[in-house]
């Protein structure tokens, strides 16, 4: 199985970003962006790479290349996700890293990653609403 990598994840952020722009392409919109540079973890310039790319399949789209990193942006984040109670996933969203993830926290023995558990605000441990 593959590695969670760069090139993975450049492939993950290209794929999702082409989904996007086709979607905004068919249903009426000029602009796309992502949140995904927001995360210290992300590589800002490859996602606004491949946002461009993306755009730039489609007459009148274009992608907003935000900073969402500065003035704040990634506390305002945390701030918002805590308050709304969001969901808090623990690793990039593909098979790969969940099990990158995964074998990382065995080795430094914490418990495995359990999806749909964890939201902003809430302990780990605490139930989740219903």
């Amino acid at each position: 199985m593959e590695r969670a990598d760069a090139a993975s994840a450049a492939r993950c952020a290209r794929h999702a970003l082409r989904r996007t722009a086709l979607y905004a392409h068919e249903h009426g919109y000029d602009t796309i962006s992502s949140s995904l540079g927001i995360s210290r973890w992300k590589n800002m310039a490859q996602i606004n790479d491949c946002g461009i790319r993306a755009a730039s399949r489609y007459e009148g789209l274009q992608y907003w290349d935000y900073n969402w990193r500065k003035g704040g942006g990634a506390s305002r984040m945390i701030e918002i996700s805590k308050r709304e109670q969001f969901y808090q996933q623990e690793y990039c969203g593909c098979v790969y890293s969940l099990r990158d993830a995964n074998l990382h926290r065995r080795e430094s023995g914490r418990e495995r990653i359990r999806i749909g558990l964890l939201y902003y605000g809430q302990d780990a441990e605490a139930p989740q609403g219903d």
